[in-house]
């Protein structure tokens, strides 16, 4: 049997054993360039890379908030104004062009894409890409990432593609689309 002092020797020699430990090196893989590698044989840049990345948690789908119906495929709004339609690209009387944009209710670049296709002046489809029918048609159309705005003619075909709200601006300006302030 073992006295109170050889236990409390037994525990201060653990202690001090614990203040010393050293374990061995770890090996850490990562996705490098379309393949995961140790990160110990990439080079300075690529390993300062690594330091600077973030971690992501995705949450499940009921955490996010939906402005899009998970329902729907397309909702589309046509212009508000009937006389808008005389500044309307035309391939022949009374067909309009019109912008299909997908999107994804957990998007952050989404609403302001939203925004700037509503200010066109055409009408606009938005193709939620979180259902099956709208990953389809964005499958479809080679539309691999959100928020993506083509413009199509009235025959369907593409005329021009944006990814961001400042570049449906930009085709829109090339194209004398945007509406006048009022």
């Amino acid at each position: 049997m073992r006295t109170l002092e050889q236990i409390e020797k037994e525990l201060q020699e653990a202690r001090e054993a614990l203040n010393h430990v050293q374990g061995t090196t770890t090996e850490v893989y990562s996705r490098i360039v379309g393949y995961y590698r140790s990160v110990r044989n990439w080079n300075r840049g690529k390993r300062e890379e690594y330091g600077e990345r973030k971690l992501f948690r995705v949450l499940p789908a009921e955490a996010y908030t939906t402005e899009i119906p998970r329902n729907a495929l397309v909702q589309v709004d046509e212009p508000k104004r009937a006389d808008e339609n005389a500044r309307l690209p035309k391939a022949a009387a009374g067909e309009l062009s019109r912008l299909v944009l997908f999107v994804r209710s957990a998007c952050p670049a989404c609403p302001p894409a939203k925004d700037a296709a509503h200010s066109l002046g055409i009408p606009v489809e938005l193709v939620d890409a979180d259902t099956e029918a709208g990953l389809s048609e964005a499958s479809r159309r080679n539309v691999l990432s959100t928020p993506t705005a083509i413009l199509v003619d009235p025959a369907g075909r593409e005329i021009a593609r944006a990814r961001d709200a400042k570049s449906i601006l930009a085709f829109a300006r090339e194209m004398n689309l945007l509406q006048p302030a009022v």
